[in-house]
């Protein structure tokens, strides 16, 4: 995104320099007590860090002396990195409003409950005012004065809390017209006094009804105040509002404000692969294969990190960096194994292999697990103080914006990334340095990832400015002490008055001549006979498994600085185990097939380039019909026996597999489905 505050950065540095005139008189005041009496550059110590001091004055100065025919008149967009401190800024922002401004109301609006319930933990009884000291003893307010009401899950609602409370914090989806709750919440905002809205995770923003929630808002709205870390969306579309600050993974890193992000994968020699019947589950051949031969087996990136052998060895490879970072801890706190699956399954299966194979206590979190679990998740932080703390959090994709535990030391890959956003997301929660008792502000903290060459990650890590450096010895531990270089140097714009920004249109351009451009499109054109080309897949009715990997090492890159690596030797398994195998009844193999071929709709959609939530019910519907044609003789899955479900579960990953293989297929089934 551009920023839109660059054409302005001379003279905002000059109105720093002379005092801030121009502003009123009482933000000229708050701006002295946030100061450093030392320094009339810096914010004074304990309230603001330097980058939240540099976005409030950005936004202070686009409020009250640019104005919104200049900048923002959608809103103004804050771009900071995960574990920067969005929470307290966004409370200086509507502590500087309401003494200056005499705003009385503020609406807080997020995507999900973990980022609501992480939000009210910091609001409620004014906490975050108290702890970052935001409210002068000379203010007619005080931290508790500022009455929280939250949405949702019985916390409150209602015309009567709406209008008296004065921070309203709830999901986007409370003020949708297409529910009753969601029209009466909307009601009392807009027939209340006018209130500055708070957009927060707002890459979420460009969603059809989040956008016309927004808008709806817009005649009521004083100011709105866009926050994420990644202001890209998985469907390339960024918020509407003007971006004017930026604080990025680089420059976190620079200022020693994150931890710093070690990626460790394997370096495989050979691999067995077992081919079984997938009706009989008899044997038919086992194959030993060089690593640089694989590819041409057509095997699923996630078979890489979910069948049982190599899952178990990346597990192995995870719970040794758990075993570093509890050294590192020594007792102060206790480091978390972060586990990420694709799919329900894939995620049981994990939690399954962590508790009873490595007996590592593990806490499962999916779309149907419920509130204690979803608290106990929260605060896994504070549970070394119980006696008996979870060592690792399985989760698919429910854990991901909001939820900030800073104690995750490790992270696990047990998917394939396709999306930027989802990504920088899931790296983000491994992100946020400890505070607590004993550990040093400069302590050097690290995050280790556990991830898989096959997994294809490298434009991920590209992301984060990946680096080598060789011959390290075999045996060597990574020592944050010594093998950390120094953080790389923060880059700025040096004459930020030469950069040009490119009009929309250029005023008065006639095109006399032709020329060709080359555009590459990612969607393929959809295929009017879809069905016909479903019809005709030819399935093999043979399930591959790769039951042994030989590790040569493991190899281990720090993002974002000098080149270097470190190879370590591979983990030992003790002797194998039987495999975990769900457990389930009729109906929960029926729910399972269902839910488990909702996601792959969802999947084939996302990597086809088409909206997810508007089409997966039309994939999902058109698989389903044709798995019972080709496997289950034309019967639903409620009238399947036993014997079918089993055997179309374990078709499901082919199925998916040759689905994609075909270009325009599923965009087929969207445009021309029923």
């Amino acid at each position: 995104m551009f920023n839109c505050f660059t054409p302005y950065e001379q003279d905002f540095e000059a109105w720093r320099r002379e005092g801030y005139p121009g502003v009123r008189e009482a933000t000229s005041r708050y701006l002295e007590y946030l100061t450093d009496p030392q320094d009339e550059l810096s914010p004074r110590a304990g309230a603001l860090w330097r980058h939240q001091w540099e976005a409030f004055l950005r936004v202070v100065y686009c409020h009250e002396v640019l104005g919104k025919s200049a900048i923002g008149k959608q809103g103004l967009l804050l771009n900071i990195v995960t574990g920067g401190g969005k929470t307290a800024l966004m409370a200086a922002i509507i502590a500087w409003l309401r003494i200056a401004h005499g705003v009385q109301k503020f609406v807080v609006l997020c995507p999900n409950l973990i980022v609501r319930d992480r939000l009210e933990s910091d609001f409620v009884g004014g906490k975050v005012f108290r702890d970052r000291a935001l409210i002068p003893d000379w203010a007619e307010c005080c931290p508790q004065d500022f009455i929280l009401t939250t949405l949702g899950g019985g916390k409150g609602g209602g015309w009567a809390n709406l209008f008296s409370s004065n921070i309203i914090l709830g999901n986007i989806h409370q003020f949708y017209t297409s529910n009753t709750s969601g029209q009466s919440n909307l009601s009392a905002l807009l027939n209340g006094p006018d209130f500055v809205l708070f957009n927060d995770e707002a890459h979420n923003s460009p969603a059809p009804e989040w956008d016309a929630t927004l808008q709806r808002l817009a005649p009521k709205t004083l100011l709105r105040i866009d926050l994420t870390a990644t202001p890209e969306r998985a469907d390339g579309q960024t918020p509407d509002s003007d971006l004017i600050y930026e604080y990025s993974i680089q420059d976190a890193l620079a200022d020693g404000l994150v931890k710093t992000p070690v990626v460790y994968q394997p370096s495989i020699q050979t691999v067995e692969l077992t081919y079984t019947d997938a009706r009989t589950g008899e044997r038919r051949k086992v194959e030993e294969i060089d690593w640089d031969e694989v590819d041409r087996l057509g095997l699923t990136a996630t078979q890489w990190v979910t069948d049982d052998e190599p899952m178990r060895q990346q597990m192995a490879i995870a719970l040794k960096r758990l075993e570093e970072q509890e050294r590192r801890a020594n007792g102060r706190y206790q480091p978390i194994l972060f586990v990420v699956a694709v799919c329900k399954a894939d995620a049981e299966k994990a939690a399954q292999t962590l508790n009873h194979y490595f007996k590592v206590k593990t806490l499962l979190v999916t779309e149907d697990s419920d509130e204690e679990d979803r608290r106990k998740a929260q605060e896994l932080g504070k549970a070394l103080q119980a006696g008996k703390p979870y060592k690792a959090v399985v989760s698919v994709l429910m854990l991901r914006e909001g939820w900030d535990v800073p104690e995750v030391g490790v992270i696990l890959l047990l998917r394939k990334f396709s999306s930027r956003v989802y990504g920088q997301q899931v790296i983000g929660r491994g992100l946020r340095r400890v505070r607590t008792h004993g550990v040093d502000p400069d302590e050097p903290q690290i995050c280790a990832i556990v991830d898989h060459p096959k997994l294809e990650h490298q434009w991920l890590w590209d992301i984060f400015n990946a680096k080598k450096r060789e011959n390290v010895s075999i045996d060597d531990l990574f020592d944050e002490t010594e093998d950390l270089p120094p953080p790389p140097p923060k880059q700025t714009l040096a004459k930020p008055h030469l950069v040009i920004r490119i009009p929309d249109e250029l005023p008065d351009y006639q095109d006399d001549g032709e020329f060709t451009v080359e555009i590459t499109v990612r969607t393929a054109e959809p295929r009017r006979d879809w069905k016909a080309l479903l019809d005709a897949i030819e399935y093999e009715p043979v399930a591959v498994e790769i039951t042994r990997v030989d590790i040569e090492s493991v190899v281990g890159r720090e993002l974002g600085s000098e080149p270097w690596r470190t190879i370590q030797s591979p983990p030992e398994i003790r002797e194998k185990g039987e495999p975990y195998t769900p457990r389930w009844s009729d109906e929960e193999l029926r729910d399972a097939i269902k839910t488990r071929l909702l996601e792959i709709a969802e999947e084939l959609l996302d990597e086809a380039g088409y909206a997810v939530l508007d089409n997966k019910g039309k994939v999902y519907s058109a698989l389903l019909h044709h798995i019972r044609a080709k496997f289950l003789n034309g019967k639903s899955l409620g009238m399947s026996a036993r014997q079918d479900l089993e055997y179309v579960w374990k078709m499901l990953p082919q199925i998916k597999e040759r689905v994609r293989a075909i270009p325009g297929l599923i965009g087929g089934i969207v445009k021309y489905g029923d």
